[in-house]
This record gives structure tokens, C-alpha cells and sequence, in this order.
């Protein structure tokens, strides 16, 4: 493989010292044919000033968004404007840990050719500097091309800043611009039911960062956002990814937990009523008859979650 270039697209909004440690990382990288898009939704110039000096030395594509974009539009605008043979949606609050680390992205694909992303160890770094292996379930890493809907249960790919995916990827799957909580688990599933192949490296290669800012702190205090996401998620997935019961029970829990008592709970959220699928009627039709501390009771919960998946 001949020096591809890779294009490290960074979807920027204010915070300009995470930008410019993630451009630090990159400058460290022994490999350099790489190119740098910035797509900017900050109104000031801050990220704008910030990034100058780094032009000398690195080949970087800025954009200015008027008005926002907002994620995932912004995440998709930035791989859209990608001229590279590979690239990576980097979060500007992550950044690269290994100097070898394109490269060993890069070697990834030459070992397997028929991969269309490589994905690394998901480490978290929070402000103090402690490290966090995020990957729960890890015996997922190796199931995902025949248990794709498993990312449900086990985000274990990470982030998007933990995987190099070719281009040639990117035509024919962006992010869902509909969601904010699920968007990784829906596009990583797009990937894998395409039959894309992937390849897992074992290494601490990126540093997701972690902090009080992260969207995903401020929708794990807002009930509704994830409620409507899941549900969203299932009309996508459709019927008959509810024969497996690990997915049943997934969204079983789900009702129970949210203390969903009727169909205007979920509409209330900002799903449509059309949008909701059958299944998920069936389970809220037993769910009703049951007192919430009733159906908390774990053992109980259990076998009316087996009751209502036979039955469904």
C-alpha cells in the first residue's frame, strides 16, 4: 500500500485548547501524508485564530458554519469535504495517544484488505489523567458481523475518533442526522448489516476524553432524548430484530425503566405515533397491568418479559 493520504476530519465547536491538543497529536504522528478538515460551528473566531500556527506544518481545510450546523450534521459536513483514501471523524476533544498509530491503522488494512474499518482499544481519559477501558462486553469485539444489533447493549467499537474507515465507506453510509444519543450504534449497524468487515486492534491508540461538557453527559440527564432515540431506533431495525431476546429484553427494560405507562409517554418525547412499532405495544399492553414496583422486582420483571416475547 503507497502512501494513502488520510484525512482526519474534526468537527470543532468553541473549547480551542482540545482542538489544538488533537492537532499536537497529529503533528507527533510519524506518518504524514495526512490532510486536516475542520468544520467549525463556533461563532466567534477563536477556534479559527487558535488553529493558524498549524498551518505551516499541517495540510488543514477550515470551514466556518453560518449558521451552526450542529451535531451529527456538523460531523457529517466535515467526511463529506474527506479527499483521503481513509479517514477518521475525530471529536475535538480526543486525541491520538500512539505516534504510530495511523500507521498501525493503516497496516490493519494491508493485513486484511477486504476490511472496510479498523477500530482500536476504546480508552477513556478523564481531566485528571486516569484511564477508563470503556469496551463492556468485550466477548462482542468478535461476534459483531453475525450480532450487529448487540452494539445495543455494548457500544463496544467506541466513538467515531476510535475508527479509520475507507472512504469509499463514507458513500454509502452517513450519520443519522435525526439522532444524538444513538448516532454511533445506528451508523456502526449500517456498517455491519452491509457485510463491511472490520478489524479490532487490541491497543490503546486514541484517548477519548472525558469530562462535564460531553453531549453524552447532558442527554444521560434527559430521559426523553434517550427514550426517543430507542424508539426511533427500533422502527429502523423493524419487527423481526425482536426475535432475538436479548433485543426483547433490551427494550423491555427500557419501557419498565423510563416508567412507561401508555403511548403518550413515548409520544411526549417527540416520537411519532406511526413510528411505533407493534412489538413495542405488545410490551406496554402487559407492562400496564403491573404496578411499577411490581415490575421492578427482578425476577418477576423476568418472566413477563419471557411471558410477553412468546406471546408477541
Amino acid at each position: 500500500m503507497s502512501k494513502p493520504l488520510i484525512s482526519i476530519c474534526i468537527p470543532a465547536y468553541k473549547k480551542p485548547a482540545y482542538v489544538t491538543r488533537l492537532l499536537d497529536s497529529i503533528l507527533q504522528q510519524t506518518y504524514r501524508n495526512v490532510e486536516v478538515i475542520i468544520s467549525d460551528d463556533t461563532m466567534d473566531n477563536t477556534v479559527k485564530i487558535a488553529i493558524e500556527p498549524y498551518k505551516t506544518a499541517l495540510n488543514i481545510s477550515y470551514t466556518q458554519n453560518t449558521p451552526a450546523l450542529r451535531s451529527p450534521m456538523n460531523w457529517n459536513n466535515a467526511i463529506t469535504m474527506a479527499r483521503g483514501d481513509f479517514f477518521i471523524l475525530f471529536h475535538q476533544d480526543d486525541w491520538l495517544e500512539d505516534r504510530e498509530a495511523l500507521s498501525k491503522y493503516l497496516k490493519a488494512f494491508e493485513t486484511r484488505p477486504e476490511a472496510e474499518f479498523v477500530f482500536c482499544r476504546n480508552t477513556g481519559v478523564d481531566e485528571a489523567g486516569h484511564h477508563t477501558i470503556l469496551q463492556h462486553i468485550p466477548s462482542l469485539l468478535h461476534q459483531l458481523r453475525k450480532k450487529p444489533l448487540h452494539l445495543l447493549l455494548a457500544q463496544v467499537i467506541g466513538p467515531p475518533s476510535n475508527t479509520m474507515l475507507r472512504t469509499s465507506a463514507r458513500d454509502q453510509v452517513l450519520y443519522d442526522e435525526e439522532m444524538i444519543w444513538l448516532v454511533d450504534v445506528d451508523y456502526y449497524v449500517r456498517l455491519l448489516k452491509k457485510g463491511f468487515d472490520y478489524v479490532y486492534l487490541d491497543e490503546h491508540l486514541v484517548n477519548i476524553g472525558l469530562h462535564e461538557d460531553q453531549t453524552t453527559v447532558y442527554v444521560r440527564n434527559n430521559d426523553s432524548i434517550i427514550l426517543k432515540e430507542n424508539i426511533l431506533f427500533a422502527s429502523k431495525i423493524g419487527e423481526k430484530a425482536f426475535k432475538d431476546i436479548l433485543i426483547y429484553d433490551y427494550y423491555w427494560r427500557l419501557l419498565r425503566n423510563h416508567a412507561i405507562r401508555n403511548i403518550s409517554d413515548i409520544v411526549n418525547s417527540g416520537i411519532e405515533e406511526q413510528r411505533i412499532l407493534p412489538v413495542i405495544r405488545h410490551m406496554l399492553q402487559l407492562q400496564q397491568r403491573f404496578s411499577l414496583k411490581r415490575l421492578r422486582s427482578g425476577v418477576f420483571s423476568k418472566l413477563m418479559m419471557v411471558y410477553s416475547y412468546i406471546t408477541r
